[in-house]
Order: structure tokens, then sequence, then C-alpha cells
């Protein structure tokens, strides 16, 4: 179902699938009534919800009731009674601009779901520590902890890649700033090339391990705009053809390269790139 919406909160959301759950154990009825037009509809049913857009002002007009609860036109098929739902469970709750998307299942289909969250908080609960009361305040900790942890990795990353010495040039050729890391953001060591490549005749070569355990290094080749002649594209995929994948545009690529052929390949690219 999809709502318009300011904002829904996850506590809304609940005490309505408590409710709908409620009516549904009350075994309310699902009666059906018709009417020539909207207008009579409304004449006779003062808290009726029609989608006028759909439904028509002037055709006729069926309109579902939940017992004692609901009045809406609808031209779908309906439940005599609610029983027929056995249970109904909320799935996911998405935001999409305006608009909240709400997923949701019933009857046998809810019912698995319900074995399948249960199965998903216990093993939540198993590999944090925490118990069914305590597993959301634990989790609110993991997070709070894992962005002071990734705060200090940032500036760790940000300091180490400042620190990068350039490759002595030759006949006055291109600034070269290379070098192999493990355990830096991936995506700063991305941002600080492009970043560096904004300044003239500088070509950036870096690979990056997100641990000593990975087979595969990240890799990122970037060259400045006046250094046309570059070709970094062709270039990573000549070299990388047989130990690794990626590319990108001429002056920026991306990729992974394996993890015993880093240095090789970083010295190579150094190499071709110091006689251009």
């Amino acid at each position: 179902v999809l709502i318009t919406a300011k904002d829904i909160e996850v506590d809304s959301v609940i005490k309505a699938e408590r409710e709908v759950n409620s009516l549904i154990s009350q075994g309310r009825r699902v009666i059906i009534h018709s009417f020539g037009s909207l207008a009579e509809a409304k004449s006779h049913l003062p808290n009726l919800r029609a989608n006028e857009d759909r439904i028509g002002r002037s055709n006729q007009v069926r309109v579902v009731e939940i017992e004692g609860h609901d009045l809406a036109a609808c031209v779908m098929d309906h439940a005599a009674n609610l029983k027929e739902c056995g249970f109904f469970l909320i799935t996911r709750m998405n935001r999409i601009g305006s608009d909240y998307e709400i997923d949701f299942v019933v009857s046998d289909a809810a019912n698995n779901h319900a074995i399948d969250l249960s199965y998903k908080l216990l093993k939540i609960c198993t590999e944090t520590g925490a118990n069914y009361n305590t597993v959301e305040e634990t989790v609110k900790k993991l997070k709070q902890t894992n962005i002071l942890h990734l705060e200090k990795l940032m500036k760790l990353t940000e300091e180490v890649l400042n620190n990068i010495e350039p490759e002595p040039t030759r006949n006055a050729g291109p600034c070269i700033l290379s070098g192999r890391f493990t355990g830096l953001l991936d995506e700063q060591v991305r941002e600080f090339a492009s970043r560096k490549i904004s300044e003239s005749n500088l070509v950036v070569v870096l690979a990056n391990l997100n641990s000593e355990l990975d087979s595969m290094a990240n890799v990122v080749f970037a060259r400045s705009d006046s250094l046309f002649k570059i070709d970094c594209n062709q270039m990573f995929k000549g070299i990388a053809s047989e130990c690794g994948r990626g590319g990108g545009k001429s002056n920026f690529v991306t990729g992974v390269i394996r993890r015993e052929k880093v240095g090789e390949f970083i010295s190579t690219i150094v190499t071709m790139v110091a006689t251009k």
C-alpha cells in the first residue's frame, strides 16, 4: 500500500498492525453495498473513503464495509469475513519521495514470514550477545561504536593519503602519487584521487586491501586532464588483463588486482607513465 504523508513513525505502523489483527480475531464481517453514483453513496455513508479518479462520480459504486470499522468504495473482490485473512503482518516500510510504501502479507504467507523474522531475530541475538529484551539497545550501541570507528578511520585514511610522497619525476614528466595500503576506506581513496587530478600534470595509482586476508586489492588509476596522452582505461586493461578486472574513462579507472600482483601492477604503471 502507498500512503502519502509528511512522516510516519514505525510505532504508528505497528499500532495499525495490531488493530488489524484485533479486527481479524473478532471475525468482523465484510459487507457489500451498491449505489447508483458516488454522490448517492456519500449521502448515505458520510464517512465513505473513495478515490474519485478511479471510481468515477456518475458510475455505479460498490462500497465495502468492514463491520463497525471502515467504509471504502472498491471494485476488487473481498473476503466475507476478516477471519479469512488469518494473520496480518507488515514486512517492509520504505519511503519513496512523499509516499511511504508498506508491504504486508496475510494468512499462511504471514505465518511463514513471522517464523523467518523470529529466526533472524534469534540469530541477531546470538551474534550480538543480546536477548529479546536487550537486542534493540545493543544494536544502537553497536551502531554508535561503528560510527566512532568510521570517523577515526576516515581521519587515518586522509592522513595516510596526504602523506604520500610523489615519485621522482624524469625530464619534467608528470608527478606520480602511488602506493599500496591495507585497511583504508576505498570510497575515500577514490575521492582523494578524484580531488588530486584536478591539479595539473599529476597521475594517481593506488591500491588498497580491505584486510590482510583479501585475495584482491581495490585499485584506482587516474590522471589530470592536461595529460591527455595517457589513456588510463587502455593502459589498465592491457596490464590487468591476466591479473584483474575493471575499467572506466580515459582519465579515471577503478578495478581489482590480485594481491600478489599489486606491486608489479603499480611499478608497471609508474614506469609507463614516466615515459609519456
